[in-house]
């Protein structure tokens, strides 16, 4: 990634651009690893499976959940569903394969983009971005959702579950951002990836 700043950048603008790149590839290095880790449990290839935490809504589905929706299936169907939730539609962003929702979670309004797969479009991936909310407030909740136990690391908390991943951090400087991937869809993603491209 290559980012060009001006020659009459002052030395704050430099650094806060040099901070930024390195905030995006620290969040791409851990989008990376837990891709890696879901796929793995997908196709059983992790070893022993894990226990399911009873005490998760989230760990009795075949597919992980954002507020109470299961992750699955096709972008048009999961579409309409965050639809009936009061989610609305705000881009479609073909290049990216993903669609941005606009609408409120945990009491604030934010927005949600839904990335699918390009041949299938099983949607795999969900990041939230919920504006000005109390991270304290936010982490009650997810606990609720996801269960106690959960990695703490220095730019956020992991709850690594047997049907998914979510990962919550906020960024010095941005709002608070939440991705929730489901282990079944990030193996279709990691499939259609790594099929042989005919020539």
């Amino acid at each position: 990634m290559t980012i060009f700043v001006a020659e009459n950048a002052t030395a704050h603008q430099k650094c806060s651009t040099a901070n930024t790149i390195m905030t995006m590839r620290q969040l791409l290095f851990s989008l990376f690893v837990c891709l890696s880790a879901l796929s793995a449990k997908a196709q059983g290839v992790a070893g022993e499976e894990p226990a399911a935490d009873t005490t998760s809504t989230a760990a009795t589905t075949e597919h992980i959940l954002f507020e109470g929706i299961e992750v699955k299936g096709d972008i048009y169907e999961f579409s309409k569903t965050l639809q009936k939730r009061g989610f609305t539609l705000s881009k479609r962003l073909g290049n990216e394969n993903a669609f941005i929702f606009k609408g409120t979670v945990c009491g604030n309004s934010c927005y949600v983009q839904v990335s699918y797969t390009k041949h299938s479009r099983t949607v795999y991936r969900l990041m939230a971005q919920p504006k000005h909310i109390d991270q304290n407030v936010y982490l009650d909740s997810l606990c609720a959702r996801y269960g106690e136990v959960f990695d703490e690391t220095e730019r956020g908390y992991q709850w690594m579950l047997p049907n998914g991943a979510v990962m919550f951090f906020t960024p010095a400087g941005y709002d608070s951002t939440l991705i929730v991937m489901d282990a079944i869809g990030v193996a279709a993603y990691k499939e259609e990836n790594e099929r042989p491209r005919m020539r």
